[in-house]
């Protein structure tokens, strides 16, 4: 099943040169939003398992027969995952090379589990989305969160797959980690850049905060001023660093300036809801 989620032609015509090879069939969801494509594909599919990839990724020959091995041998577990290694479009950046281990997760890196890993809700590292399967009943009963994902003019949002695992495991779910359904995730030249790492973190910030903030009964409250005073010393780091010529120094920085500032637009937003609900009840 591909969830073509902008209704594109070509979308269309790649699928259908694959139809003679393999039993392929394609969904349009016309409402944007990764996790609105991944609900629809849910909605829309009777099976057992869902195995889950992404667009910009090569899976391994034996990805499907070991995901299926897996599913063969561990009937009673709820999820599993595979290694996503990022694979980059020409020689990346210096900074990029340098410090990969530490924005790994940016390229949407996943690796280094051995195959006997197993996830429950004290995991604090979960499998990410492009290399992910679930048992049908968990993912029947607990689906995407809409407010997360890769949404169209916002931030670089993510974390509804995490966020599904997360409630799959405080259900009593467990997972596991398939070392070798592995995928290669291609990194093209716009993303090895200073601006894609402020958007992303920045985004992944605020899609986690909105969540919680969300799920609170009250209007968001808290040491604003503290978070201010921490931004403007992460920023004056980042500067330094950038100086200095120090990648480690000024990467740490700027993952720390741009999760801060998520968090500060994710209380923002929510503050806007909670004042124009106050006027529309007046």
């Amino acid at each position: 099943m591909v969830v073509d989620n902008f209704g594109c032609a070509e979308t269309q015509r790649v699928v259908a040169s694959f139809r003679d090879r393999l039993p392929i069939n394609i969904l349009v969801e016309p409402t944007p939003g990764l996790a609105q494509a991944r609900n629809a594909a849910v909605a829309a599919t009777t099976c057992d398992y869902f195995i889950w990839t992404d667009d910009d990724v090569t899976v391994s020959p034996s990805w499907i027969r070991d995901y299926e091995s897996a599913f063969e041998r561990n009937h009673d577990t709820a999820f599993f995952g595979g290694p996503i290694v990022p694979r980059f479009e020409g020689d990346p950046p210096a900074w990029i090379t340098a410090c990969l281990p530490e924005i790994y997760t940016a390229f949407a890196g996943r690796d280094g589990f051995a195959d006997a890993t197993m996830f429950d809700q004290t995991s604090p590292h979960l499998p990410f989305g492009a290399n992910l399967a679930i048992r049908a009943a968990e993912q029947y009963r607990f689906r995407y969160d809409v407010s997360l994902g890769r949404q169209p003019g916002r931030h670089l949002l993510s974390g509804e797959e995490s966020d599904c695992l997360r409630r799959i495991c405080r259900a009593g779910g467990t997972g596991l980690w398939v070392a070798d359904a592995r995928v290669d995730h291609w990194i093209d030249a716009k993303r090895q850049s200073i601006a894609y790492l402020w958007r992303y973190y920045t985004g992944v910030s605020f899609g986690m905060s909105h969540a919680q903030l969300t799920r609170r009964p009250t209007k968001p409250r808290g040491p604003k001023l503290e978070i201010r005073w921490q931004l403007a010393r992460s920023n004056t780091l980042y500067l330094w660093g950038r100086v200095t010529g120090q990648p480690h120094v000024w990467i740490k920085a700027l993952k720390r300036s741009a999760e801060l500032s998520g968090k500060l637009a994710a209380r923002r937003a929510l503050q806007l809801i909670h004042r124009q609900a106050s006027r529309s009840g007046e």
